[in-house]
C-alpha cells in the first residue's frame, strides 16, 4: 500500500513539473488554436501634428487703408491659411497577424497570468503592462526625443485676434455719415486724433494730465484699445486657432520619400493622394540589413514554418530591428530619428525552463514586442 502511494505522489509530481512549461504554437493562416492565442506587435509610427489656422477677414474700410492711414498692401479679400507649427514622432504596436501563436496551460503551473490587450498583444506574462500611456512609446523614452516648432511665416505687427468693439468708439459723426468714403474719413481722423492724444499725455503736455502713474496706464490702455479696434476696420482682423491632428504610418519594408500626409494651405492636413497639399514625405532604411526574418524562396518559408508549428515551450518574442525614419517636407529635411522597429527584426522563443521552477515576471514593450524586465521569485 505505501509503495502504491509512494508511486502516486511521484506520478503527480512529475506531472507538475512537466506542465509547469507552456507549450506553444506559431500558428499558420487558417490553423485553429487550442488553448489561449496571442499576437506579437508591428510597430507603427505615430506623426502628432500641432496645426495653426489663421483666418484673415478684411475689415469694411480696407481699399482706403493706403489713402487714409498710409498702410499700403493691405489685403481686399478674405483668407484661411494653415501651417505646421509643432511635430512630434512616437510610436505604437499595432497587431501582426504573421505573428500568431497559441499558448496551452495543463493544471498547477507557474506560467498562471498572461496579460493580453483588446487587440491581442501580449503585453506581459506574471507582471503587470509597461506603462507607456494608450499603448504609445515616446522615443524620449528609448534615447531619442524628436519635438520640433516650426519657423512662423506670419508677419509679426499683424495684431491677433482683436475683440470686435470698434462699433462702439465710433463717434456720432462717423454713425451719421452717408457714404462708406465718407465713414473711412472720419474714422481716420479719429484714429489720428487718439495717437496726437497719446503722445500728448506720454510727454505730459495733455490738457488733463492724470493724477499719478496708475492712472496715466489706464488712460493709455484704452486709448491703444480703441485705435486698434478702429485700425482694424481699415487693416482687417486675424484670428489663430490651433489643432492636433494623428497620423499613423505603419512600413512593412524600407521606402524612400513616401507621402506620408499632405497639407492644404486651405483646408489644412489632406489624404496622402490629394495633389492639393504640399507632400511630407518619409524614409525609412533598415540599419540592420543583415537580418532577416523570413527566407525570400517560397519552399524555404514553409520549411520554416513547418518547424516552427512544432509543440514549444516558452513565449515568443520580438527582437525588434533598428531603422533611420526621415522626415521631409516637400525637398526640406526636417529630422532623423533611430527608431526600433519590430518588423526589421527576428522572433525568438524565451524557453520554457524560464517558467519552471520559478515564478518568472516577464515584460513586453507594448510597441514592438521586446522583452523590457525578465525577473524570477525563488520558491
Amino acid at each position: 500500500m505505501k509503495k502504491i502511494l509512494l508511486l502516486l505522489l511521484i506520478s503527480h509530481l512529475s506531472l507538475l513539473t512537466s506542465s509547469a512549461q507552456p507549450e506553444i504554437v506559431w500558428l499558420q493562416p487558417g490553423q485553429m488554436a487550442e488553448g489561449t492565442t496571442y499576437y506579437l506587435p508591428k510597430t507603427a509610427l505615430r506623426l502628432t501634428l500641432t496645426i495653426e489656422k489663421i483666418v484673415y477677414t478684411p475689415g469694411d474700410f480696407a481699399r482706403y487703408a493706403e489713402r487714409y492711414l498710409k498702410v499700403a498692401d493691405v489685403r481686399q479679400s478674405a483668407e484661411t491659411s494653415h501651417r505646421v507649427i509643432a511635430y512630434s514622432l512616437t510610436s505604437v504596436g499595432v497587431r501582426d497577424t504573421s505573428k500568431c501563436f497559441s499558448f496551452r496551460l495543463k493544471g498547477k503551473s507557474e506560467t498562471d497570468e498572461t496579460v493580453i490587450n483588446s487587440d491581442g498583444i501580449l503585453l506581459a506574462v506574471n507582471a503587470a503592462p509597461m506603462d507607456y500611456g494608450d499603448g504609445y512609446s515616446d522615443h524620449s523614452r528609448l534615447a531619442t526625443t524628436s519635438q520640433k516648432i516650426a519657423t512662423p511665416h506670419s508677419n509679426p505687427s499683424e495684431k491677433r485676434n482683436p475683440e470686435p468693439k470698434a462699433i462702439s468708439y465710433l463717434s456720432a459723426e462717423v454713425l451719421a455719415a452717408g457714404s462708406t468714403a465718407k465713414k473711412a474719413e472720419l474714422i481716420a481722423r479719429q484714429i489720428l486724433d487718439l495717437r496726437e492724444q497719446r503722445q500728448l499725455l506720454i510727454t505730459g503736455e495733455a490738457d488733463e494730465m492724470p493724477q499719478d502713474e496708475r492712472q496715466l496706464q489706464l488712460m493709455l490702455r484704452e486709448i491703444d484699445e480703441q485705435s486698434r479696434s478702429l485700425t482694424a476696420l481699415f487693416t482687417g482682423i486675424t484670428q489663430c486657432d490651433t489643432t492636433v491632428t494623428t497620423v499613423i504610418y505603419c512600413p512593412d519594408k524600407e521606402v524612400e520619400r513616401d507621402v506620408v500626409f499632405r497639407l492644404s494651405r486651405r483646408l489644412g492636413v489632406v489624404d496622402a493622394d490629394d495633389l492639393s497639399g504640399t507632400p511630407y514625405y518619409i524614409s525609412i532604411k533598415d540599419q540592420n540589413p543583415a537580418i532577416q526574418e523570413m527566407p525570400d524562396d517560397p519552399k524555404a518559408q514553409a520549411k520554416l514554418l513547418k518547424e516552427r508549428s512544432k509543440k514549444q515551450k516558452g513565449f515568443y518574442v520580438n527582437v525588434p530591428g533598428m531603422a533611420q525614419v526621415t522626415l521631409y517636407q516637400g525637398d526640406h529635411l526636417l529630422d532623423t530619428y533611430d527608431v526600433p522597429l519590430a518588423q526589421f527584426g527576428t522572433v525568438e522563443l524565451r524557453d520554457g525552463d524560464l517558467f519552471k521552477r520559478y515564478l518568472t515576471h516577464m515584460q513586453l514593450h507594448p510597441a514592438t514586442g521586446a522583452v523590457v524586465t525578465l525577473t524570477s521569485d525563488a520558491r
